[in-house]
């Protein structure tokens, strides 16, 4: 048996194409890109929003139950980690403390 013969049997007997197999991976690859530019997106203008925070007066801060060095902290995260999730762990930790 030929290689193409084979290859032939193999579609038929396992009812896929390589061309159809390479689109999906093709899409596949397509789909985690987009999702990963899109969560890098929501994490920038999170970054942008902490900023924004920073400018806020002591009692914002208070009200929260947090202190402006946490915030400080959260923007400088690296953009791979949500900063309001990891604010937020720190929030729940100095909660439970009080």
């Amino acid at each position: 048996m030929t290689s193409i013969e084979l290859q032939t049997h193999h579609e038929r007997r396992h009812g896929r194409s390589a061309g159809s197999m390479l689109g999906r991976l093709a899409a596949a690859t397509v789909s985690r890109i987009a999702h990963a530019v899109a969560t890098w997106d929501r994490h920038r203008r999170n970054r942008a929003a902490f900023r924004a925070l920073l400018g806020k007066e002591d009692w914002v801060f208070r009200d929260m139950g947090i202190h402006r060095g946490d915030v400080e902290w959260a923007s400088r995260l690296p953009m791979h980690l949500n900063a309001s999730e990891e604010l937020e762990k720190l929030r729940a930790r100095s909660m439970m403390g009080r």
